[in-house]
């Protein structure tokens, strides 16, 4: 967990028997009370979300979504309600910065989303039969199975453009999720 991203709030979910687990560290900025802690449960359950940044929308979509029984006065909260309602295509309705992660228990399924204009990043990777993700590399690369070798390609990238243009990263097997894209992993 990276203790420097949010000072208000640290949380867990882990599920053992589906061998999933999400960490968060919150710096609360719309909903400051205990309601808006990270890992997030849909009301009944089913889904975990952690996520970074603002959907600035929320209040709109939130009276759109009116049936959900909310919680909390997050915009973390009408994220799930959104999934719930759109699936993947949620992200259609969101204006904002954001990059966020959704766990189905139902459909052991873990769904990760960017933001169209990248302001808030997706790391992830896979090292031996698990996949990794965190909104920085030093998250993943501390996992002690993880062996960061420079990736060649990406850093003759850097060096011909000043930014690495592809979802590669100078680390080989870690990988940016693209500027407004989504990924699935069952």
């Amino acid at each position: 967990i990276q203790h420097h991203r949010g000072p208000d709030d640290l949380g867990l979910y882990i599920d053992e028997r589906q061998k999933v687990g999400l960490g968060h560290n919150r710096l609360s900025i719309i909903d400051l009370s205990p309601a808006g802690h990270q890992p997030m449960s849909s009301h009944d359950g089913k889904l975990w979300i952690v996520f970074n940044g603002e959907i600035y929308n929320y209040l709109e979509l939130r009276d759109r979504l009116g049936d959900y029984p909310y919680q909390s006065n997050t915009d973390t909260e009408v994220i799930l309600a959104a999934y719930e309602r759109w699936g993947e295509s949620c992200v259609e309705q969101f204006v904002g910065m954001f990059a966020f992660a959704i766990w189905d228990a139902k459909q052991k399924q873990l769904f990760l989303a960017r933001d169209r204009y990248g302001i808030k990043p997706i790391y992830y990777c896979t090292v031996g039969t698990s996949f990794l993700f965190a909104s920085e590399i030093k998250a993943l690369i501390e996992h002690p199975l993880m062996s960061p070798d420079i990736c060649y390609e990406a850093l003759n990238e850097y060096f011909t453009f000043q930014n690495v243009l592809t979802d590669k990263t100078l680390f080989d097997g870690v990988f940016l999720l693209k500027s407004g894209c989504t990924l699935i992993v069952n």
